[in-house]
């Protein structure tokens, strides 16, 4: 076993949070502080006014618990505000919003035939800063910038600016951030039932590039639609697919086939999600590479193209998303045909489909104008004292399937089976325990393999 610096900082971390976690709420005010908040005060209402129109700059800076560090200025600029919205000149506005992630890994595998590079351990997984907020400098914006570390590397996973409500646009967005491909992408890692996406949204999803994209909501935001245009930067991401000199135009639509959502009882949710989505790739001399861990950040790829000389691929999705209570079901099929100058035309695909329960009752929630689930509320969150319990506990399935073998290119297959227990402290806790096994296959190091893992993450934001 190897263990690394980074996983003593964060078993620290970790500890800390779940100190936090348990202790109790504050007790009511006491009649000497009650009586101070009803004093009477003995400004009159005339000089408060007065100070309000003359006060033109308020700011603050607050710790917000879980939610992390809120910072905000605002500035009256004196001028009228603009007959031409989103055009707002009447006043200045900063927010910003810090946090952070932090996610610790442990595998232990067991594998033979010729596959190599599997080491048992422990390791950071991820460690993120970010930033966030809402703020008005002539126009109304948000912004997210998230930077982090992973083994190996830093990365820029989201540094975007968005406009919301842009005439015939809908939601502009650009800068850097994940294209609209592959559902369990689009989501949260936080949120997507087990710790890693499945095998072929690895291999063939886009990776977080920079672009710029519009979307919008449509029959009463029962239904959405994604439309951008992307450079391919080659980077190294956390996975996704790596290309060089493309221009990208994705796109994705998706359908509340069942719409029974109660945003107050979410307990009770009842939808199916319904989703499409594509990239078309095209460039001259344009690179390509697809690959694929076996589902563990910790294991080497398995499967793996190599470098594709190309100058046209297209990718297309299809995802399902059904919820009734406390079950779910999810699936995805995709599918990639690249025209290769060297290899002619070559065709991968893959899928999978996952299913999930909360033992303790809990639903799975549905954020609408992104058309992805939403982050887990414990009907009770874990600590003690009389509003406390267990958290949320959920059991989940996985079992997918990658092909990255076609003509000369022997990319490899992957078939992956993975078992999840999730204990959900709290939104921002969370403990994953994983047991899968796989087989390689169709390449030149081949064979089955067996792994169990551990993460322990803390998440403010």
């Amino acid at each position: 076993m190897k263990a690394q610096p980074a996983f003593v900082v964060a078993v620290l971390a970790v500890g800390g949070a779940l100190h936090a976690v348990a202790q109790t709420t504050p007790s009511p005010p006491g009649p000497a502080d009650q009586a101070t908040a009803q004093a009477p005060n003995p400004r009159s209402a005339a000089a408060e006014a007065s100070e309000v129109q003359e006060d033109r700059f308020d700011w603050n800076i607050s710790w917000k618990n879980w939610h992390g560090l809120d910072l905000y200025a605002a500035g009256k600029t004196g001028l009228k505000r603009s007959d031409l919205p989103p055009l707002d000149f009447s006043e200045t506005r900063l927010a910003a919003s810090i946090g952070g992630r932090l996610e610790v890994d442990g595998a232990a595998y067991g594998t033979n035939g010729s596959l190599s590079g599997f080491d048992d351990g422990f390791d950071l997984r991820r460690a993120r800063v970010t930033v966030k907020g809402t703020s008005l400098l002539a126009v109304p914006f948000s912004y997210h910038i998230e930077v982090g570390y992973v083994p190996g590397s830093f990365t820029v996973n989201e540094a975007y600016v968005a406009i919301a409500k842009v005439p015939h646009l809908g939601r502009l967005q650009f800068g850097q951030f994940t294209p609209p491909v592959g559902l369990q992408l689009i989501t949260s890692s936080w949120d997507i039932g087990l710790m890693e996406p499945a095998a072929p949204l690895q291999a063939m999803a886009p990776p977080p590039q920079p672009g710029v994209q519009a979307s919008g909501t449509f029959f009463d935001r029962r239904g959405t639609w994604t439309a951008g245009a992307f450079a391919g930067i080659g980077a190294d991401g956390e996975y996704g697919s790596g290309s060089k000199r493309f221009g990208n135009f994705m796109g994705r639509a998706t359908w509340l086939a069942i719409d029974d959502i109660d945003d107050k009882e979410p307990a009770g949710n009842h939808y199916l999600h319904l989703g499409a989505s594509t990239s078309l790739q095209r460039g001259a001399n344009g690179q390509l590479r697809f690959r694929s861990r076996p589902e563990s950040y910790l294991a080497p790829h398995v499967i793996d193209t190599g470098v594709i000389d190309a100058d046209r691929a297209a990718t297309v999705g299809a995802e399902l998303l059904w919820t009734r209570g406390p079950y779910s079901a999810q699936a995805e099929a995709m599918a990639s045909r690249v025209d290769s100058s060297t290899a002619g035309t070559l065709n991968f695909h893959g899928f999978y489909a996952q299913a999930g329960w909360f033992i303790t009752g809990e639903s799975r929630p549905y954020l609408r104008d992104d058309a992805v689930p939403g982050r887990i509320q414990p009907l009770r969150n874990f600590g003690f004292g009389p509003d406390a319990g267990w958290g949320a506990w959920e059991a989940a399935a996985r079992v997918s399937y990658a092909d990255l073998s076609d003509g000369v290119v022997q990319g490899g297959r992957l078939l992956m089976f993975m078992s999840s227990l999730n204990w959900i402290l709290r939104p921002q806790v969370k403990l994953i325990f994983e047991l899968g096994a796989g087989r390689v296959s169709g390449t030149a190091a081949e064979g089955n393999l067996l792994l169990a893992q551990l993460r322990m993450g803390v998440y403010y934001y």
